[in-house]
Formats: C-alpha cells, sequence, structure tokens
C-alpha cells in the first residue's frame, strides 16, 4: 500500500503537467456580474457582463435550471431572439496543438430545427470552421483538436439561424496537448518506478 502512494505522489505531479494550465477565462459562465435571475437572462451584443467573455451578432441567453442548461449558468446560444455568439482572444503558442473541449445541450421548448440546434466554432488556428449539432436531446461532450498559428488565437461560438430554443453551450476548456517528449519522459519515469519496485521486492 506504501509503495502505491508513493507511486501515485510521484505521479500526480506529471499527470498534472501533462494536462496543460487552463486558457479559457470563466469556462463555466459562472462569472456573471449582471442582476440574479431566474430561468433565463438575455445578453445582447456588446455585453460586458459575463467575465472572459465578448457577446456578439444579436443576443444570446444565459439560462439557469431550465432551457438545456447544463451545470449552473449555461449559455443558449439563440438568444431572445438571436442568432448570437460569444468570444474571447486566447494567449497561445505559434505551432503548439491545443485541446479545445466543451459540453453541448439544447433548449427543447421551440422550433426544434436542425440549423437553429448548430453550433459553429471558428477556424482556429487557420483550419476550417467546426460545425456541432445540439438537434438530438441531452447532453454531449465534445472536443476538437487544433494547432495554433498565432500567439492570440480568437475562440468564438456561433449559432444557427435566428429562431428560438437553441443550442446550449457549457464547460468550455482549451490546454495545450503535451509534446510526445513529455509522454516518453512521462512512461520513464513509471518504468523507472516498476524496477525499484522488483527489484526491492526479494529483500523484502
Amino acid at each position: 500500500m506504501n509503495k502505491l502512494l508513493l507511486a501515485a505522489l510521484i505521479a500526480a505531479p506529471a499527470l498534472s503537467f501533462a494536462a496543460g494550465p487552463e486558457l479559457v477565462v470563466n469556462g463555466s459562465f459562472e462569472q456573471y456580474s449582471g442582476a440574479s435571475f431566474s430561468g433565463f437572462a438575455k445578453l445582447a451584443a456588446g455585453s460586458s457582463l459575463l467575465t472572459g467573455w465578448t457577446v456578439g451578432a444579436t443576443s444570446v441567453d444565459i439560462i439557469k435550471g431550465n432551457y438545456g442548461a447544463v451545470s449552473g449558468n449555461s449559455i443558449d446560444m439563440l438568444g431572445t431572439p438571436g442568432p448570437g455568439s460569444v468570444a474571447q482572444t486566447l494567449n497561445t503558442v505559434i505551432g503548439q496543438t491545443y485541446w479545445l473541449q466543451f459540453d453541448l445541450s439544447s433548449n427543447r421548448g421551440g422550433d426544434n430545427n436542425a440549423a437553429g440546434k448548430e453550433l459553429t466554432v471558428a477556424g482556429l488556428g487557420g483550419g476550417a470552421a467546426q460545425s456541432f449539432s445540439a438537434l438530438t436531446a441531452g447532453v454531449s461532450h465534445q472536443s476538437y483538436i487544433f494547432t495554433a498559428d498565432s500567439t492570440a488565437t480568437l475562440l468564438k461560438f456561433s449559432s444557427g439561424p435566428s429562431g428560438y430554443s437553441g443550442s446550449v453551450l457549457d464547460n468550455v476548456s482549451v490546454t495545450a496537448v503535451p509534446e510526445p517528449q513529455t509522454y516518453a519522459l512521462m512512461l520513464a519515469g513509471l518504468a523507472a518506478m516498476g524496477f525499484v519496485a522488483r527489484r526491492r521486492k526479494p529483500a523484502q
């Protein structure tokens, strides 16, 4: 048991490093400086109430406890009405690979059409824009790998066409993907711990 505990303590810093620092500010949308609300509140284009994010297009809704909210505060991208967008600029390293993750749900209260349930992520790292569908009920976890081509990468989520009851966004995260040599060092360290444990076993 002591050996397992020691191995866990030694491996923990390496595993934390592997995850990389979080680049997104307020990815869970809990930092909201507007008045308290029940159900939803409209955030019009240009609103500064959502820490870290810029609201664009027409509007989005911040929602809680209803309308497809995922956990705590979420964003209904289709607004009242929309369409809307949320964006922020990330500090990135040119040539570094990053991992974008987010939870996707949908407001089921109105016109559940495919166009209104579409969520588009702007072309990160100079790539093509990525589209995700929230037409199916329930929460799905989405991810996307990109390589930065700038020290300032725009992360922008945009709703499908105007209407009501759109895609719902929450828990946005962007972290650096470890370089192959980092994985090699981690595996070498774990192998060394295993070798030491085997060498000590006969002596005990």
